[in-house]
């Protein structure tokens, strides 16, 4: 007999006697008669209980809805920092990025902030759309009342001579019609040409 037909005939006499022999249970038919031991609460430790009320005080928030939205606001921004740069070049500059270039990004979206007003700075919204390839747009900061972009924040590359590529993260205001750059961080990449940006 052929080995394929063979091992085929013991799979399907396996599968048809599954289930078919099922060794006996012996059960201990007097267990019912067996004290569980349960315990009934005393109805004095029934009235202690009752009568006591814990009053749990809700941790107070320090933090005003402005700051909380601050706050959440500068995560999207450092989100999308992760995401212009791509796994590639954010796991090599890592270090830097972590040190330097985010908390520096959070100090700037803080002044953007504070020199907004914090009336206004309730309607800021981070755009979700980075540049892809060469270009440099991260994000740019809009106001939602005014319908306009307040800051746009880029990350550029450079080449030194006899040194290498850098990054160069800066901002522009629209009060100079976003023309003067005003730094973030500079990161040094290496003397490869650094890749495209993920987006």
């Amino acid at each position: 007999m052929k080995k394929w037909l063979r091992k085929t005939i013991v799979l399907l006499i396996s599968i048809l006697t599954l289930g078919l022999y099922v060794p006996p249970i012996h059960l201990d038919a007097e267990i019912d008669d067996v004290d569980k031991g349960e315990i009934t609460p005393k109805e004095a430790d029934f009235t202690e209980r009752s009568t006591a009320i814990i009053e749990e005080e809700a941790p107070e928030s320090t933090k005003s809805t402005n700051d909380l939205y601050r706050e959440s606001l500068v995560e999207v921004a450092k989100e999308q920092v992760m995401i212009k740069l791509g796994d590639k070049i954010a796991s090599k500059i890592e270090v830097p990025l972590t040190e330097e270039v985010l908390p520096n990004l959070e100090s700037v979206l803080d002044h953007v902030f504070d020199m907004v007003g914090e009336e206004q700075s309730q309607y800021l919204v981070i755009s979700e759309e980075p540049a892809a390839g060469y270009g440099e747009r991260i994000f740019n900061l809009y106001d939602m009342s005014k319908q306009e972009n307040i800051a746009k924040f880029h990350v550029t590359r450079v080449k030194k001579p006899q040194d290498g590529h850098y990054f160069q993260f800066h901002y522009h205001l629209a009060d100079d019609q976003y023309e003067e750059h005003f730094p973030i961080a500079e990161v040094h990449w290496g003397k490869n040409t650094p890749p495209k940006w993920m987006m």
